[in-house]
């Protein structure tokens, strides 16, 4: 009997992006706890060694002034080549800006390489958001920003953790090799992503460099509700840092909880923040933009029980509420961005978005000792609790949440001559395709 030999169709493509997502969680996490663990351990350093809390100041500066100053051509550098090549080296750069930091001891040197930590910071953070979409498979964007929130709100809850029992058994330095080695790992694992680009440079129309790197700015300027929820979560992000440093004047001064209550209100914040990221998952795109003001008002009426409470089990509950609100915001948001943002500029709107929100974290810091000094703490985190969720009812004031019902998706795209017209008119427009 002949039988015919049939070949059997070609099976589809297997979707990587489940397995891709997976290794980008695991080194988020990996990152946001070495950062936790190196943070400390440097903080202790440096004030144990200058007794000076303008030193401590300086270190912080060092760190977060690159993330904004270097944004513009940081997001350029993003969209104009695959992703995977601006990461891996900042990555690197990162790990050996953290050994650089095990090894010298004096101001100046730690400042230095800190800055060098913070240029590459200024890279990795937004490209991470940019890259989102090339993660997550069908549908799963929401659900993507969702897990890897929640990995870096795991990281920062247990990162100083380490930091004690590290420092504890061999000292700063041991703390900043492991931190070292996290970015490493990090580097050589965002290596095995191979992280290319949704789109053809070439084609994004920017014009002439100096716009071009101001895009990202351009683009938040342009689309107006998407500006209101950027604005709302600026204001948000410099009271809650004020409520940072705040909240250790509660535990200390006000409620005599002494370390283990500050270490309570911290961990109160995180582990609700992380529970807040994962719910924030299960939200669908329509809901982002009311999830981002009604997150940020929750965030802030949080804040303000907190520094109301007359016991430190309230004000721990108090904090869980605004961690959670806190969680649900950021993974709305970072998402939004993602669905709205056009491809060719998405690495400079997120640059621009992570250099307003640091910058914003940079000024409530530098806020909270002067106001406290004059107003008291509880006054204070009264104050910037009700602040931030006036700016969320502000947000929901303007119907912002109304305007952006339907995202714009990687649809939408800046063309040249969209990008003349908002040039003349002072920003970028939007434009469906």
């Amino acid at each position: 009997m002949h039988t015919e030999n049939l070949k059997s169709p070609r099976a589809p493509r297997r979707d990587h992006a489940p397995s891709r997502l997976r290794v980008a969680v695991s080194l988020q996490f990996l990152i946001a706890t070495g950062d936790g663990l190196a943070g400390v351990a440097l903080a202790v350093r440096v004030y144990q060694q200058t007794h000076s809390p303008w030193a401590v100041t300086a270190v912080l500066l060092a760190a977060g002034l690159p993330v904004v100053l270097l944004a513009p051509l940081a997001g350029m550098l993003l969209d104009r080549v695959r992703i995977g090549f601006a990461l891996v080296p900042a990555a690197a750069g990162m790990a050996v800006a953290a050994v650089g930091l095990s090894m010298v001891h004096g101001l100046v040197a730690t400042v230095a390489l800190v800055a060098l930590y913070g240029t590459g910071d200024s890279l990795l953070r937004p490209g991470l958001g940019a890259a989102v979409p090339l993660l997550a498979g069908p549908g799963g964007l929401i659900r993507a920003n969702s897990a890897l929130s929640a990995a870096t709100m795991s990281g920062t809850a247990l990162g100083p953790l380490f930091a004690g029992v590290v420092s504890s058994a061999g000292g700063t330095r041991l703390a900043l090799l492991m931190d070292a080695g996290a970015y490493a790992i990090a580097a050589l694992g965002l290596a095995t992503l191979r992280l290319g680009r949704s789109h053809v440079p070439e084609h994004d129309g920017s014009g002439p460099a100096r716009r071009a790197m101001s895009a990202g700015f351009a683009y938040l300027r342009a689309d107006r509700p998407l500006r209101t929820l950027v604005v709302v979560v600026a204001v948000m992000v410099a009271f809650t840092n004020v409520s940072v440093i705040a909240e250790l004047f509660l535990a200390e001064g006000t409620l005599h909880a002494g370390a283990a209550g500050y270490a309570a209100l911290v961990t109160g914040w995180t582990a609700a923040m992380t529970v807040g990221t994962l719910v924030a998952g299960r939200l669908t795109s329509k809901l982002l933009p009311l999830a981002v003001l009604l997150g940020t008002v929750v965030a802030g009426i949080g804040i303000a029980l907190a520094g109301l409470s007359p016991h430190l089990w309230l004000a721990v509950a108090a904090y869980g509420i605004g961690g959670f609100g806190d969680g649900v915001e950021v993974v709305a948001l970072r998402s939004l961005l993602n669905e709205r943002a056009p491809a060719p500029v998405a690495g400079r709107v997120f640059t621009a978005y992570t250099a307003i929100t640091v910058g914003a974290a940079s000024l409530g810091m530098a806020a909270a000792a002067p106001l406290v000094a004059v107003f008291g703490t509880r006054a204070t985190l009264a104050f910037v609790g009700a602040a931030g969720a006036a700016a969320g009812v502000w947000g929901l004031a303007r119907r912002a949440h109304r305007a952006l019902d339907v995202p714009y998706g990687h649809s939408v795209v800046l063309t040249p001559a969209a990008l003349r017209a908002g040039a003349a008119l002072g920003g970028l427009r939007p434009v469906e395709q």
